[in-house]
């Protein structure tokens, strides 16, 4: 052999080691980022949980009307002051508003009648005694005069009563109007000078206590049967879109609406003035499909080219395992997959993991 074929033999021995040895190297470095990864990442448990599924509702916010007061008018008449606007806090026996009424002069009239009437009868009682005593009159007559005066009083105990509900002013001709109870003053139908008549069926002003309220929402026929009193709700809105609202259905309605074909169902939850009657709501409801099934956080699922994957820590072994996703709720996806009871699946950079493995 010459020496040309030595330097060429010599020069391929020295590549094939140098390229030996970047695989080797290159090799070791992606094992290094792998477990670099692994480290970094988080596993959990694979559990085995009832299957909670969830029902998407619209719905609105409500007061409850057992903590609230409608005030209708007393009596027609006009409107002299207003002293509250929608949104105020009032608190039980604080002025409302000052109405001037013809009707109250009738009122107060009645009651002056009544007194007068109550006056008169008891002179004929008084009279009516002496009477019997001279035995100008019978038991029975005395007996009917006694009952004139006791209807006399009531008549006047009667018209007393119209004119306290009535809580006249300063005013002979104005009354006012006062809370019934501590609450927000939510609804409000009149203004100065306006005029309205007793018969109307609107109420002047709503109060109501905002420390419970309700949610209410309509369930399509097709979702009744998802759900049942007692239901977990989670409740978020417009106005505060990064807060959840917890409660549970505490009433539902059996019977569906003609028109709309849906049933309703009411959310009772505790408040803190957050939520205000009329708030748009969006409302979901977890309720249980009767089984169990093996289940991972939303966060482990890998979907590729189609297909669902999880990547899962076995023993010292890191894999990637294809699954089929039955279903899937705001925190976890059941699956049907082939696990050990010991495994852990990879809920932080999945993706990352599932990538290296299959480069």
């Amino acid at each position: 052999m010459n020496f040309y074929h030595i330097f060429i033999s010599l020069t391929l021995i020295v590549t094939v080691s140098s390229c030996k040895h970047d695989v080797n190297e290159q090799s070791s470095n992606q094992s290094n980022s792998l477990d670099s990864l692994i480290n970094q990442s988080k596993l959990t448990e694979i559990l085995v949980l009832p299957v909670v599924n969830e029902l998407d509702l619209t719905g609105k916010i409500s007061m409850d009307e057992n903590r609230s007061a409608r005030i209708f008018p007393l009596a027609g008449g006009i409107v002299v002051n207003v002293a509250i606007e929608v949104g105020d806090y009032v608190n039980k026996g604080q002025l409302l508003a000052t109405i001037k009424s013809p009707e109250l002069i009738d009122a107060q009239k009645d009651y002056k009648n009544s007194e007068a009437e109550l006056l008169n009868q008891e002179k004929n009682v008084e009279a009516a005694k002496s009477l019997l005593k001279s035995g100008l009159m019978s038991e029975k007559e005395y007996i009917l005069t006694q009952n004139q005066l006791q209807i006399a009083k009531n008549n006047l105990e009667k018209s007393k009563e119209l004119l306290d509900i009535y809580h006249q002013g300063t005013k002979p001709d104005e009354f006012n109007i006062f809370a019934p109870i501590n609450g927000y003053v939510i609804e409000k139908n009149i203004s100065p000078n306006s005029q309205f008549q007793g018969s109307q069926t609107e109420s002047l002003f709503t109060v109501s206590d905002l420390n419970e309220i309700y949610a209410d929402a309509n369930v399509y026929e097709t979702d009744i049967n998802k759900v049942k009193l007692n239901d977990s709700v989670n409740i978020s809105t417009l106005a505060y879109p990064d807060k959840i609202f917890k409660g549970t259905i505490s009433k539902i309605l059996n019977v569906l609406d003609p028109i709309s074909k849906t049933m309703k169902v009411r959310v009772k939850l505790a408040n803190n003035v957050l939520l205000k009657p009329e708030m748009f709501a969006q409302m979901s409801i977890n309720y249980l499909l009767g089984k169990s099934m093996k289940a991972v956080p939303k966060t482990a699922i890998v979907f590729d080219n189609s297909m669902n994957y999880i990547v899962i820590k076995s023993g010292d072994s890191t894999l990637v395992k294809k699954i089929e996703v039955e279903s899937v709720n705001k925190n976890y996806a059941y699956i049907i997959a082939d696990t050990k009871p010991l495994d852990k699946v990879v809920t932080k950079d999945a993706l990352l993991i599932y990538n290296a493995l299959n480069n």
